[in-house]
């Protein structure tokens, strides 16, 4: 073999072995707690109308959030930047964030779309931003 291929197999193999020691050593960081998903959801507050207010917004959450994470959540208030390329401008407006751990499934993942879903149609929404992250959450 030439040396260069040797080098670059070598680091390869480096590679590969620190990415398996990396899992591993998350998975022993996890042992006292339970592997879950943190989802974010990001809802942005302006509509054409104006603005969602405070009462709509509490409205959504007691019809279409609450009775499908029941086991909790978090609401955060936020202020979000987005390019709009209609307007050829960053867009800013007021927004709020829903975290929820939970564990991974297809049943989760179906509550989510629902509460995306919901809150597009009510508020004539193009998107929500959903981040889903690995944690290992201890209670």
């Amino acid at each position: 073999m030439k040396a260069g291929l040797v080098r670059t197999i070598s680091i390869a193999a480096l590679l590969t072995l620190g990415a398996c020691q990396t899992i591993e050593a998350e998975r022993r960081a996890c042992a006292s707690g339970v592997e879950m998903v943190e989802t974010q959801l990001f809802f942005g507050l302006s509509k054409k109308s104006g603005e969602i207010s405070p009462a709509e917004w509490k409205d959504f959450l007691n019809r279409d959030v609450v009775p499908r994470f029941a086991e909790g959540f978090s609401v955060l208030d936020g202020h979000g930047f987005w390019l709009s390329t209609e307007a050829k401008r960053t867009i800013s407006e007021k927004s709020k964030v829903i975290l929820r751990l939970h564990p991974k499934g297809t049943a989760q993942d179906q509550a989510i779309g629902e509460i995306v879903a919901a809150y597009k149609k009510r508020f004539a929404q193009e998107s929500v931003l959903r981040v889903d992250v690995s944690v290992c959450a201890q209670f």
